[in-house]
C-alpha cells in the first residue's frame, strides 16, 4: 500500500502549522493581557509556553514552505515530461506524415515518368505520322507529275499544257500549326 501523496503531506503540514501557530499567536495575545493586568506570574508561565511554541512553529512552517517547494518541483517535472510526451508525439506524427508525403512524392514522380515515357511515344508516333503525311504527299507529287508526262506522251494533254501544281495539303497542315512546325523541327522532347 503506497503511502500518502505528497500533496496529502502538504495537507497535514499545513493543518499542524496552522494549529501550532494558532497556539502561539493565542499565547501572545494571553501574554499581552496578563502584562496588562501586570499578573507578571502568569505572564512569566506565558511566555515560557509560547517559547516553547516557537521552534515548532517554526520548523512545522519550514516544513510546509519544503513541501509546497517539493509540490512545485512535482508539478514542474510532470509539466516537463507531459511536454516532452508532447513533443515525442509530434515528432513521431510528423515523422509519419513525412513518410507519407514523401512516398505519394514517389508515386506521383513514378506516375509523372510514364505519362512523359506515354508522351514520348507519342511525340515519335505523332513526329512519325507528320513524317508519313509529307512523304505521301511527296509521292502524291511525284504520281501527278508521272501522270502529267504520260498523259502528254499518250495525247491525253497538249505538248504545252502547264505543268499541274502540286499537292500541299500536309504542308499547309505544319505551315499553319505551330505546334506540327515545333514537332517537325525538333526531332526529340528534351530529356
Amino acid at each position: 500500500m503506497a503511502g500518502p501523496t505528497l500533496n496529502e503531506r502538504l495537507a497535514e503540514a499545513q493543518r499542524e502549522a496552522t494549529g501550532l501557530r494558532a497556539q502561539l499567536e493565542n499565547a501572545e495575545v494571553e501574554l499581552a493581557n496578563a502584562l496588562e493586568d501586570q499578573d507578571y506570574a502568569t505572564a512569566e508561565r506565558i511566555k515560557k509556553t509560547a517559547d516553547e511554541l516557537r521552534q515548532p512553529v517554526l520548523i512545522a512552517e519550514a516544513h510546509v514552505k519544503a513541501l509546497i517547494a517539493g509540490v512545485q518541483e512535482l508539478e514542474a517535472h510532470r509539466a516537463a515530461e507531459q511536454r516532452a510526451s508532447q513533443l515525442r508525439d509530434q515528432q513521431e506524427q510528423a515523422r509519419r506524415q513525412f513518410e507519407e508525403a514523401t512516398a505519394r512524392e514517389a508515386a506521383a514522380m513514378d506516375e509523372m515518368d510514364q505519362h512523359l515515357a506515354q508522351l514520348k511515344a507519342a511525340y515519335a508516333a505523332l513526329r512519325q505520322i507528320v513524317g508519313d503525311a509529307i512523304a505521301a504527299q511527296q509521292r502524291a507529287g511525284q504520281a501527278r507529275l508521272d501522270a502529267h508526262s504520260t498523259g502528254v506522251a499518250a495525247g491525253i494533254w497538249a505538248q504545252d499544257s502547264a505543268r499541274p501544281s502540286l499537292p500541299n495539303r500536309a504542308t499547309a497542315y505544319i505551315d499553319y500549326s505551330p505546334v506540327l512546325m515545333q514537332i517537325m523541327q525538333n526531332p526529340d522532347l528534351p530529356s
